[in-house]
């Protein structure tokens, strides 16, 4: 973003970032870094159910809404980037829906950056429980992370990532920001299915975020680019939006899934009623 600001004479900004938050994420992802050495030697591989039970329990003390587990494929780290184990923990943390409801405003670009900082530090206070406990592991801050986060929550059963790009989950449907935690763990109980496949269905009938994305970065079909990457979105329209008006967060509040409530029953219903 910075650099889009000093090469181009044409990018305002509309607003002001959250300065105590946007240095309290820059704290916790030097934090994930730094912590690193602190993983005990002879770390453990092995973890009982009931730990397990715990780490659920302590990660839902810190805010976190949903927590799986689920093998790290390579194809999902970004380039020139790595992670210490392929033992991944999830993290999704809820974003509130009345301010996602006030895209895009200073307002929403405030909550966002305090969700990011909340999960990020959540995220490093289970790498620390982890170790304490005798686990190596490394947290993976939500801004600026190691990996594609979406796609491997997708694996991990906890949504599907709908046309917009964003997870889709049951219970707030692209209003979460995503994190995960590498461990030593070898035995977690991983998943690789997923109950929310129906979703890709109802995004091509719906189309609301194609509709009501500023900059119109939304596309209709995706596209295989020559790396074997495919995207939805064309990313230099989105971001360049994105960097000038808060953040933006419109097709987050334009998606129907953002309701709550028992909106995904009722969509899967229709949805299914129409195949």
């Amino acid at each position: 973003m910075m650099n889009l600001i000093q090469e181009r004479d044409d990018i305002q900004l509309r607003h002001m970032f959250p300065i105590r938050r946007l240095l309290s994420v820059m704290k916790n992802i030097h934090l994930s870094v730094d912590s690193i050495p602190e993983n005990p030697v002879g770390a453990s591989i092995n973890a009982p159910p009931e730990f397990l039970e715990q780490l659920k329990e302590f990660a839902q003390s810190h805010g976190v809404g949903a927590m799986e587990f689920v093998k790290l494929p390579q194809d999902l780290i970004f380039q020139e980037m790595g992670a210490l184990f392929d033992n991944a923990i999830i993290l999704a943390m809820e974003m509130s829906k009345e301010k996602i409801d006030k895209a895009a405003s200073q307002e929403t670009m405030n909550m966002v950056f305090a969700t990011y900082d909340d999960l990020g530090k959540a995220a490093n206070r289970i790498a620390e429980f982890l170790r304490e406990k005798g686990y190596a592991a490394q947290a993976d801050h939500p801004l600026g992370g190691l990996v594609l986060f979406p796609p491997l929550a997708q694996k991990a059963g906890i949504g599907w990532v709908g046309k917009h790009g964003l997870l889709i989950t049951p219970d707030f449907g692209p209003r979460v920001r995503l994190a995960a935690v590498y461990t030593s763990i070898e035995n977690l109980p991983f998943v690789d299915s997923n109950s929310h496949a129906w979703i890709d269905e109802y995004c091509k009938t719906c189309g609301l975020c194609i509709k009501q994305c500023p900059p119109q970065a939304i596309l209709e079909e995706a596209v295989t680019h020559d790396t074997g990457r495919v995207t939805n979105i064309k990313q230099q329209e989105c971001f360049e939006y994105f960097a000038q008006y808060y953040g933006c967060s419109i097709c987050v509040k334009a998606c129907p899934f953002s309701k709550a409530g028992d909106i995904y029953e009722r969509l899967k219903v229709a949805t299914e009623k129409q195949n």
